[in-house]
């Protein structure tokens, strides 16, 4: 049963992603950073909820910002280092 719910969790993360590169428009330059996807995959619902549901971001605007702009705040960048 957890098996289950992980890979869903992480087959909707994946999901999301994919939408993200297909349907963004016209981008500058693609987001090629792996680690910005990984998190993307793996906090998704933080994301969704943070910058879309309580932020200022429609759900494709959040999309686009994975897919053309580095991905959003919760991403690698934020992290001190």
């Amino acid at each position: 049963m957890i098996r289950a719910v992980v890979g869903l969790y992480l087959a909707i993360g994946i999901v999301l992603l994919a939408i993200a590169f297909l349907i963004p428009g016209p981008c500058a330059s693609r987001n090629t950073d792996i680690v910005s996807h990984v998190v993307f995959v793996l906090t998704w619902p933080v994301g969704l909820y943070s910058e879309v549901y309580q932020g200022q971001m429609s759900a494709k605007e959040w999309l686009h910002a994975q897919a053309c702009e580095g991905g959003g705040r919760l991403g690698p960048k934020t992290i001190p280092g």
